[in-house]
């Protein structure tokens, strides 16, 4: 059994399959990375306000 599934029109639709679903993944984590990062900002802002 080859584990390979590169093999004709499948195969071709198996590979496009996973490399849009590694895109996504990645794409959600930058998302996710930015938004923490803008909040942790807002978060640290809102703190110092409240002790002046």
């Amino acid at each position: 059994m080859n584990l390979s599934p590169a093999f004709g029109i499948l195969g071709i639709l198996y590979a496009v399959f996973v490399i849009a679903v590694s895109v996504l993944a990645v794409y959600a984590l930058v998302l996710a990375i930015i938004f923490l990062r803008l909040r942790i900002a807002e978060l640290k802002r809102a703190a110092r306000a409240e002790d002046s």
